[in-house]
């Protein structure tokens, strides 16, 4: 029951907005949907009931609908229910057929609350109940003992919207010391980085629960080609290797799941152009490279261009980066 994969956030929390964002995740092989904050109120206090699903929002068939399109369902719950209602509500939600909680504002500086934290992971266990720990956790390396912890946030990811240095430094820093919730947006009018950057984080961070779209909705998109890297990308990996970078400065990441591979490279505020040689590929293999790149000529509204063609492991190629952008490139055996 312990399944790794995308999650995408449902925003109205409603009915219908849940069918909706169920439906473009089946399409997209997203295999997870997430009810963030104020499907039960008040979320942020001590008065909250997580027990009780607001009026507007049908939980079970939500959830029956979602087994029938492979999407499970997982929600938020703020410390303070966490800490009131845990014992109850665990078996509670694994009876709903929730596959998952994403706990918030939480703390783990002190012994006090990291023995609370990690003995919130080992009931959900028991209830078959992944975890995604959001807010100030630090990862430990409990998730080796406990892989129902997925992911944990611990990260300034796009809920803040922060610029390409820090993106570019973070695979050196934060992610050494385990897997993070960035929250990856793409449509989204605030992002201060380019499509191809955004495109490119999902090969470039490492985490099991990988959310992508968010602050986005199922309507903001308008079959954009490159989205297709998404598609595709899973948030696990047979090989990882980093290709080249400085931190701070740049950063180009593949990552193989069976026979293809995945490469993201992001630069910082600063053009620059990266050559990449191919050699991580099966030597004597042909494949097809899907490449997604920045062009401000385009006259699209994500203006990222899509080419697609025949490479051999070795080849040489050269990528343009725009100033906090970047590049997603696909490779697939040619054949």
């Amino acid at each position: 029951w312990i399944r790794p994969g995308k999650i995408m956030r449902e925003t109205t929390i409603t009915t219908e907005g849940a069918i909706a964002t169920i439906d473009f995740c089946a399409a997209h092989h997203i295999p997870y949907m997430l009810f963030d904050w104020q499907w039960y109120m008040p979320c942020t206090s001590h008065d909250g009931d997580a027990t009780k699903v607001v009026s507007k929002l049908d939980m079970p068939r939500v959830i029956a609908y979602g087994k029938e399109k492979g999407v499970g369902v997982w929600v938020y719950v703020n410390q303070h229910a966490l800490m009131k209602q845990m014992r109850e509500l665990f078996p509670l939600l694994h009876k709903w057929g929730v596959v998952g909680v994403k706990s918030g504002f939480v703390q783990y500086a002190s012994h006090r609350w990291a023995t609370w934290l990690h003995d919130m992971v080992r009931l959900a266990a028991e209830n078959k109940l992944l975890i995604n720990i959001h807010d100030e956790f630090r990862p430990s390396g409990f998730s080796r003992t406990y892989p129902n912890l997925m992911t944990q946030e611990g990260i300034r990811g796009n809920e803040e919207m922060p610029d390409a240095t820090h993106n570019t430094t973070l695979p050196f820093t934060r992610y050494l010391a385990g897997a993070g919730d960035y929250t990856l947006c793409y449509f989204n009018n605030r992002v201060k980085n380019t499509k191809a950057h955004q495109l490119a984080m999902a090969a470039v961070y490492y985490s099991p629960l990988q959310f992508m779209f968010w602050y986005d909705r199922p309507e903001f998109y308008q079959g954009e080609e490159e989205l297709e890297f998404w598609k595709a990308i899973p948030s696990v990996w047979d090989d990882s290797r980093a290709l080249d970078g400085e931190i701070g400065e740049y950063i180009v990441q593949a990552r193989r799941s069976g026979n293809d591979w995945f490469v993201g490279a992001m630069t910082n505020t600063e053009a620059r152009t990266i050559t990449l040689t191919t050699d991580f590929l099966e030597p004597g293999k042909k494949y097809m490279l899907h490449l997604y790149e920045d062009d401000d000529k385009l006259n699209t509204r994500t203006k990222v261009r899509s080419t697609h063609k025949k490479i051999k492991a070795g080849d040489k190629l050269t990528l343009k980066l725009k100033s906090s952008g970047g590049a997603a490139l696909h490779f697939t055996p040619d054949k």
